[in-house]
């Protein structure tokens, strides 16, 4: 079976096998105490695993496209996620143009991150992605989550707050790291629903 797949679909499974790799190699430094991937300029070993396994979970739900489609796709969901992320993120950081005008820099930054992000409806128009009811309430529970976190004043991990709280509450570095990775582990979660359900055979796709 693991051999019949390898020749019929050979890009898909070199994809599956890379993302492996990322998810045990990155599981393995968390093990070891190591949250950054310093090649990558730090970023975060969490964030690396989710890009893994929206991959994985993306060649097997794409099973009933064809091979270079399934992955093409894998690979604008997964990128899509994390510039999706990366935007919300900088765009906190001003609430345009509620709160201050973005520099030229940030604006260039936003934009790109902005338009990587929205490859994702390239998914939808060919008929690859689609919104579910579970895509509804995983990106509600998102939203709420990211509306907190900027209510209590969008604080980083360095410990300084972006802007007076709304919600004046004390948050230790812990819980400003669980806001932080469980906001993108439910957008993970969002894109993942995505994906044609994993039940569903080729003859039904």
């Amino acid at each position: 079976m693991i051999r019949r797949f390898i020749v019929s679909r050979p890009l898909s499974a070199m994809t599956f096998a890379l993302a492996a790799i990322v998810i045990i190699f990155e599981a393995l430094q968390i093990s070891r105490g190591v949250f950054h991937f310093n090649p990558l300029d730090r970023i975060d070993s969490t964030t690396l695993v989710m890009i893994g396994a929206l991959m994985a979970w993306g060649v097997a739900a794409l099973r009933g496209r064809a091979d270079f489609q399934a992955v093409a796709f894998v690979i604008v969901n997964s990128l899509s996620f994390v510039f999706a992320y990366e935007m919300l993120f900088k765009w906190s950081f001003f609430l345009a143009p509620f709160r201050c005008p973005m520099p030229p820099a940030e604006l260039r930054e936003f934009a790109i991150q902005t338009g990587i992000a929205l490859t994702v409806l390239t998914g939808f128009a060919d008929g690859h992605f689609s919104w579910k009811k579970t895509t509804t309430l995983v990106m509600g529970l998102f939203i709420i989550g990211w509306a907190i976190w900027l209510l209590v004043g969008f604080p980083q991990l360095n410990r300084q707050i972006m802007f007076q709280p709304v919600i004046n509450v004390h948050l230790t570095h812990v819980m400003v790291y669980l806001i932080n990775r469980g906001t993108k582990v439910l957008l993970f979660l969002a894109y993942g629903t995505f994906f044609p359900p994993l039940h569903r055979t080729r003859k039904e796709l």
